[in-house]
């Protein structure tokens, strides 16, 4: 309901303040009035994705951007991966920060893949679930993306953020994920961090 002002004629003691001070309290009540309405709806609340994946002592995808550092993932196989991301860099031209970034796969054979970019952006991007390994192609996969941090060291190439649950006595991890050209998942892998220089 809206509060209603008439004009009338004011004694010379009232200023042209105090009108507006008093039509600001008839708004706020107004106002007040309004919202304890609207406090009777229910909060909107997500499907309970988010809140599933934080059970327990696990992890969760983060919105903030990998963090600097060297990131590491061994198996006892050989197989081993490093992720490096270096310090940021300003670009006041672009308005944008970068960072150097560069990972490394070797296999359990020894070969190595290696990629390198000396200014990466960050965005947001949609992933698969950790152990989506050898899925289908993100567009065709029946699994429900999340959105997540994301740097793109190369076209097949992700590192991504995720982050501890408030419950999980783990620290931050970095996802490495490899794709083959045809789109799917060969390498999926979680980072834990090594050093942060």
């Amino acid at each position: 309901m809206l509060a209603q002002i008439r004009l009338v004629a004011m004694p010379s003691s009232i200023t042209l303040g105090t009108v507006i001070f008093v039509g600001a309290l008839a708004a706020l009540g107004a106002c007040r009035e309004r919202g304890a309405g609207a406090e009777a709806v229910p909060p909107v609340v997500s499907t309970g994705q988010l809140a599933d994946a934080c059970t327990g002592d696990s992890l969760r995808p983060a919105a903030a951007a990998p963090a600097q550092g060297l990131w590491l993932y061994e198996q006892a196989s050989g197989k081993r991966v490093a992720a490096m991301i270096g310090p940021p860099h300003a670009d006041d031209r672009a308005l944008v920060v970068t960072h150097p970034v560069e990972s490394i796969e070797i296999s359990a054979s020894g070969d190595t893949l290696r990629h390198r970019l000396d200014a990466a952006t960050v965005s947001l991007e949609l992933l698969p679930p950790l152990g989506a390994l050898g899925g289908a192609a993100e567009a065709d996969s029946p699994v429900n993306p999340h959105p997540v941090a994301t740097y793109a060291v190369s076209p097949g190439v992700r590192l991504a953020a995720y982050e501890p649950c408030a419950t999980s006595r783990r620290g931050p991890r970095i996802r490495y994920i490899r794709r083959d050209s045809a789109g799917r998942i060969v390498t999926d892998v979680m980072l834990i961090r090594a050093s942060e220089q």
